[in-house]
């Protein structure tokens, strides 16, 4: 893509991946849930009302800009969306064709199967072998509606079985290429972290890189190319695993720009959507995303300001995102703010988030 040329940017939250689209030198064109205060701040955005997405996004997409687009989270579940838009504009990332495949749970584990690689198992029939399993949507996004099944629940309409992995989270990031599959990076996944008031199976941040043995890096690469060969995968994808006995066993796949990528992009002072040489990765950075554990308004005063009052250089990574606008109300469970630190180490990084999100506890429910 030529420099300062449009890029449309459609998905729940657009954030990172306009950020993502400014440092590699483009001019992104927002359409996302929220709208928030930091994003309005630096490029062009428009809400996305809740109750008529995403059926309203082929019609506010239409009166964008010229030029291509991308989706981020949500959009992969419907493909038939992604298919009217991309009739219009050039899809940078993949076509309706290839999200069938790729969230095709059943496709997906035969597939890795035959690879001989690691993966959770599915069914769409009830488990009898006395293992734990869960009951996962066909189409969610940042593990929204995912819980533990038990014997006997009848299952929710348009969801599948998989078998429970009990182990910590982690995601890999790639880029499609003609060569194969090339691994970006990968980091821990922050899931449903009470310290953060996230469900169970929420995603609520990621920190990295990661440091891999070569064991485990053969793993990653094989699956990556794996699943870029199996279902056509193009642009950047992640792959959601988890450590069972210090091997990642894939869980999802996230056929686009991911929450994680971000996280990489700060580590390695590399724009991922520039499509640039991967830099070295310099430290270990986090971010985390703070949910509500009780309705409240957005304050008015609060640490982020000085962010949203001097934003630092697009190229440095804030201290704080996905800033509501002050009197914003958030529900119970939903999420609130986005905020950053960096360190030497996993470990480091790790508390500093936990000291942040108990700083902005203070600021948020002080009244």
């Amino acid at each position: 893509m030529a420099s300062e040329e449009s890029l449309i940017i459609v998905g729940a939250s657009a954030r990172a991946a306009a950020f993502s689209a400014l440092r590699a030198g483009l001019r992104p064109c927002c359409f996302d849930l929220f709208a928030d205060a930091d994003l309005r701040a630096r490029c062009h955005v428009e809400a996305i009302p809740a109750r008529e997405y995403p059926r309203s996004l082929p019609g506010q997409v239409a009166g964008a800009p010229p030029g291509p687009w991308l989706y981020t989270g949500g959009p992969e579940n419907h493909p038939e969306i992604v298919a009217r838009i991309a009739r219009d504009r050039p899809l940078l990332g993949n076509d309706a064709e290839v999200l069938r495949l790729v969230r095709d749970p059943v496709f997906v584990s035969n597939l890795l199967r035959s690879a001989g690689l690691p993966y959770a198992e599915v069914s769409l029939r009830e488990p009898d072998d006395g293992r734990a399993w869960l009951a996962k949507p066909c189409a969610s996004a940042g593990g929204t509606g995912i819980r533990v099944w038990r014997p006997g629940e009848r299952l929710p309409r348009c969801a599948y079985f998989q078998e429970l992995i009990a182990g910590p989270s982690c995601a890999a990031i790639f880029r499609a290429t003609p060569a194969g599959a090339q691994l970006l990076g990968v980091t821990e996944q922050l899931v449903g972290e009470p310290w953060m008031h996230a469900r169970r199976f929420r995603y609520c941040g990621s920190i990295g890189p990661l440091a891999l043995t070569d064991r485990q890096r053969e793993i990653f690469q094989l699956l990556g190319d794996a699943l870029k060969e199996g279902c056509r995968l193009q642009g950047l994808f992640g792959v959601d695993c988890v450590w069972r006995d210090d091997e990642p066993v894939s869980v999802e796949v996230n056929p686009r720009y991911t929450a994680s990528i971000e996280v990489l992009e700060y580590a390695t002072n590399t724009p991922f959507l520039a499509g640039v040489a991967l830099g070295k990765a310099r430290r270990v950075v986090g971010k985390a995303i703070l949910f509500a554990r009780q309705a409240l308004r957005f304050p008015n005063e609060g640490p982020w300001l000085e962010t949203l009052r001097q934003p630092p250089s697009i190229t440095e990574m804030p201290a704080f995102a996905d800033i509501p606008a002050g009197g914003a109300t958030i529900k119970s469970g939903w999420p609130i703010l986005t905020f950053f630190s960096q360190g030497e180490s996993i470990d480091e990084v790790r508390g500093r988030l936990q000291a942040l999100a108990a700083e902005l506890e203070r600021w948020l429910y002080r009244q």
